[in-house]
């Protein structure tokens, strides 16, 4: 039996110790994410030729987007029921055979847009249900004493993914056209399939971690119970619950940037230099990448720094937009310098943000009881995922009245204000400075009231 209060300070030989099954999980993860980003600017391609109506691209976008964020809030019941590994598996095996029927859609010329719509809402079920998963099936693929470690990598994960997909999916676009690219998609899916099935049947809990009981498959009723404990759980979570209002403050500033901001400024000032949204895309991926890992992660670790850094690392984030935001605004003739502008700015506020939502991963995981792990997660993501139409709108129209860049500075000052509210909470403080050996099932000792069903310890 191991010691479930060793501290989460690692060396290279306890990242060895992750196991093979952990890293099937993160293969498949980057797999999919790169597939993935290869599907929908094919999509996009598709949809644009076929209609030339960037609306109605849109509102494809919007049904694939709206029903992830859904399930995160509906249907995270499902990972504290079944084997997370299974479902993540169920998953993928869904999303590749939608994507292979796109596929056969395009290579069949066959384009309707209500069967595309339809296709991207599941696929983003999937993606709704899945992700929390990746979270919290950590926790039973590792020890606790390198929870934090496998966070981390899990970090370099999705930042290794958000630098490669656009890239890969960019040169496929050109290389091999719509159709090709859609193929690959699907073939990337199916490998992150086949990558969780042996994940599942070499994933086996550390001593530490309790095995789940089987349980029946719930009713309607038991739907309803068990995803409304799940949202009273993260209410009554004080800390958890403020966390989520300060990540959605943080993505309502942060997600307009990219999705909106960034390309009308390109497409209005240097119609011919579209390369700089890729730089500067690419700069806050590989700044995620350095947050996770390296010199950063290691000065970050550690319960006297565990408060700091989430405050540092949103923080940085806010500066590095408002940095952005005033280049923007300030270089208007010279591509280049802005790109290198942005880049350095984007590079800094992708190491802090990775600095806070690693930390927070980290301390969710732990300290949730098994029993309502993935509903809280799911429900955290939820909640901060609702800020990404709002952002959307938010972003369109300080564009419009304000001009991009000075946009996005208010957007970072934004950051920065959420962050300073948040630096006064004591439910916060309290939680993120507990000692390492206090935080495996902390939740249920602090907020007994949102586990009626778990016993306080």
């Amino acid at each position: 039996m191991q010691d479930s209060t060793t501290t989460p300070h690692t060396t290279a030989s306890d990242e060895d110790r992750l196991g093979r099954a952990f890293y099937a999980v993160q293969s498949a993860a980057l797999l999919n994410g790169v597939g993935t980003r290869c599907g929908q600017l094919a999509v996009a391609w598709w949809s644009l030729d076929q209609s030339g109506s960037a609306a109605t691209f849109a509102a494809f976008v919007a049904a694939g987007s709206g029903a992830e964020i859904l399930a995160r809030g509906l249907l995270g019941w499902l990972g504290d029921t079944y084997r997370p590994d299974r479902l993540i598996a169920a998953c993928y095996l869904i999303s590749t055979l939608l994507i292979a029927s796109l596929t056969g859609l395009y290579l069949g010329n066959l384009y309707h847009p209500a069967a595309l719509a339809v296709g991207l809402a599941v696929i983003g079920v999937c993606n709704g249900v899945r992700e929390p998963l990746q979270t919290t099936v950590v926790r039973s693929l590792v020890p606790v004493s390198l929870v934090e470690t496998a966070m981390r990598r899990r970090g370099s994960v999705m930042a290794l993914s958000s630098v490669l997909g656009p890239i890969v999916a960019s040169l496929l676009l050109g290389l091999v056209g719509t159709g090709a690219t859609l193929a690959i998609n699907t073939a990337a899916v199916a490998g992150s399939f086949l990558l969780m099935t042996t994940a599942t049947a070499s994933a086996d809990p550390p001593d530490d971690t309790p095995r789940p009981e089987s349980k029946k498959q719930p009713a309607l009723s038991m739907w309803y119970r068990s995803t409304l404990d799940g949202w009273r759980a993260i209410y009554r979570i004080r800390s958890e619950f403020q966390l989520a209002m300060l990540a959605l403050a943080v993505n309502l500033a942060l997600f307009p940037v990219f999705a909106v901001l960034l390309p009308a400024l390109t497409r209005r000032s240097f119609p011919d230099d579209t390369w700089l949204i890729g730089v500067a895309e690419a700069a806050f991926g590989v700044g995620l990448l350095l947050g996770s890992t390296g010199p950063v992660a290691r000065r970050t670790r550690g319960t006297a720094t565990r408060f700091t850094t989430v405050m540092a690392g949103f923080i940085v984030t806010g500066l590095s937009i408002l940095a952005g935001g005033i280049a923007a605004a300030s270089i208007t003739n010279h591509p280049i310098v802005l790109a290198t502008a942005l880049a350095v700015s984007f590079l800094v506020g992708g190491t802090g943000l990775v600095m806070s939502t690693v930390t927070n991963s980290t301390v969710r995981v732990l300290a949730t009881p098994a029993g309502m792990r993935n509903r809280v997660t799911a429900s955290a993501a939820f909640l901060s995922g609702l800020a990404i139409p709002i952002g959307n709108l938010l972003g369109g129209f300080l564009a419009e009245h304000l001009g991009e860049g000075a946009a996005m500075a208010v957007l970072g000052l934004a950051i920065l204000a959420a962050t300073a509210v948040g630096a006064f909470s004591r439910d916060l403080r309290k939680v993120l400075t507990l000692p390492d050996e206090d935080i495996p099932d902390a939740y249920p000792r602090l907020y007994p009231d949102a586990f009626p069903q778990e016993k306080a310890l």
